[in-house]
């Protein structure tokens, strides 16, 4: 036992370092949805509640566990390096985890007459979640992945465990953690519980732990539903009206364009031979466990890509979504050492090791340009209304993170995206009715894109105040140039000001004449 005590403990530590060593060069987030996350444990920590503007509350972000987390972790001041250090420690409890799976495995499978290489093992299965380039970019980048992936293995590990309560409780809270949890809670569970139940064990601990956690889960999900109804009299966040849903088949190729090609274990070919060996040994021995991690893997990921549009090319922005699902990857590999020579174990493990060693840079390469961009065109912007703005101003933005984050409290930061205005989340396919929307409002200045420029001139006349460029955009690929424009507003347009105010209710339609 104290073995395997150091063994866990060696997978974390692999994993901090690994992700601590992402940090250098890096001063800022890779997204602007980070400075989201942190506005609203702001709120909750200045005693505002979930809101994003003080006093309106509202559902701008996917992942309450993770504001509640930041809202918790010491931020104040500069929080760029405090966040990043909380997801290489959360990194490392992914890898701490996964390699106490891979124990837990190994103990159920082994007997005296069989024994298995329980440590080295484990120590593997560590190894690859610590050192997975697709989670270590996500480590560092102050969204929820590395808060997901540990809560997928944490239920996974509840299950497998047989522990009813734990996994009912890690369950909800992985939904609280990304609402996609859900597909791979259901899946793992259903799929264990069949297993379980086909085999006679009706009564037993495993069989309840597989049917409580997908009950904990969908109270997970019910309790999020209903709070975002009570704030919004919507049932989901924002986010889901903007982005919209029902990517169907074609999501398929976001998987295949950003998605495969940032795992180690397909592009090696041989971490394939491995999940395929491990898979066809388990189930030849009776046991679901690895199927039901697979399966699990396969259908949150499917789900994702059919439930919502994809965009190829925006690479992390979109990726993230499905990186935290890969992690029980990490577990499987290692079984299927069991079914090699000593020699082809090495010969399989070898291309799958290169392979990570080379994406790792190239990853953390994109981390360091998606971090400069956002500094250039978010942060920057933010720092600039906040120093010279009015403190009363009502400023329209594109990026709505980094300027709520930064301005005074008295400042009004409108978010035309949508993502954190109910209002204009449910007008953002009607931009007739968000235009007014945004005409009530009445805006002091605007902080967009300068090719955004032209769809709010002939209502909002306005001249530029300062311009922010980034010669190469690294956020979409391929890269190009990007300038944010903040501009003043002189005045709004008559016509439009007299047409909005003639409808009523927050969808306004009336055209100006």
């Amino acid at each position: 036992m104290r073995g395997d005590g150091w063994t866990r403990l060696i997978a974390a530590l692999v994993a901090l370092i690994l992700a601590i060593l992402t940090i250098p060069g890096t001063d800022d987030f890779p997204l602007d949805d980070a400075w989201i996350h942190l506005s609203y444990a702001k709120s909750l920590r200045l005693g505002d509640g979930l809101s994003y503007n003080p006093g309106d509350w509202e559902t701008g972000f996917s992942s309450p566990m993770w504001v509640a987390l930041l809202a918790m972790w010491p931020t104040s001041g500069a929080p760029v390096l405090p966040v990043k250090l909380l997801g290489a420690l959360l990194h490392a409890a992914t890898a701490w985890l996964a390699a106490h799976i891979v124990l837990d495995l190994v103990r159920q499978r082994a007997s005296t007459t069989a024994p298995l290489p329980a440590q080295s093992m484990a120590l593997l299965g560590g190894v690859f979640a610590a050192s997975a380039p697709s989670l270590l970019q996500g480590s560092t980048s102050g969204m929820e992945v590395p808060l997901t992936a540990a809560a997928i293995l944490a239920v996974a590990a509840a299950m497998i465990a047989g522990a009813p309560l734990a996994a009912g409780l890690t369950g909800c809270l992985a939904v609280w953690c990304r609402p996609e949890a859900l597909g791979f809670v259901l899946t793992m569970g259903t799929v264990l519980a069949i297993a379980r139940f086909r085999a006679g064990d009706t009564s037993s601990a495993s069989l309840r732990a597989a049917v409580v956690a997908p009950l904990g889960a969908l109270l997970g999900l019910g309790l999020w539903v209903m709070w975002c109804w009570s704030v919004s009299d919507y049932p989901w966040p924002n986010t889901q009206y903007i982005k919209g849903t029902g990517g169907g088949l074609a999501g398929l190729s976001f998987i295949a364009d950003d998605v495969l090609p940032w795992q180690p274990w397909v592009m090696s070919l041989t971490g394939v031979v491995l999940l395929a060996l491990g898979l066809r040994r388990d189930v030849r021995h009776r046991h679901y466990e690895l199927l039901a991690l697979l399966a699990a893997v396969l259908a949150t990921w499917l789900a994702i890509a059919v439930s919502r549009p994809l965009h190829p090319g925006v690479g992390f922005y979109e990726a993230r979504y499905f990186v935290p699902f890969g992690a029980p990857i990490a577990v499987v590999l290692p079984f299927g050492l069991l079914a090699c020579r000593r020699w082809l174990a090495w010969a399989l493990l070898l291309p799958l090791a290169l392979v990570t060693g080379r994406q790792i840079p190239q990853l953390r390469a994109r981390l360091v340009e998606q971090a400069s961009d956002t500094r250039t065109v978010h942060t920057a912007v933010a720092r600039t209304i906040a120093s010279q703005l009015p403190a009363d101003a009502i400023v329209a933005v594109e990026g709505a993170g980094a300027t709520r984050y930064f301005t005074p409290r008295t400042m009004t930061i409108v978010d035309i995206v949508g993502l954190n205005d109910r209002v204009a989340a449910h007008l953002h396919f009607d931009r007739q009715a968000k235009m007014c929307h945004f005409v009530r409002q009445a805006p002091t200045h605007f902080a967009i894109p300068a090719d955004w420029l032209p769809q709010f001139l002939p209502v909002f006349a306005m001249h530029p105040v300062a311009r922010f460029e980034d010669p190469r955009y690294t956020q979409v690929q391929p890269p190009r140039p990007l300038t944010v424009v903040l501009a003043a507003v002189d005045a709004i347009n008559p016509a439009w000001v007299q047409g909005c105010a003639s409808a009523t209710g927050p969808g306004a339609t009336a055209r100006p004449q």
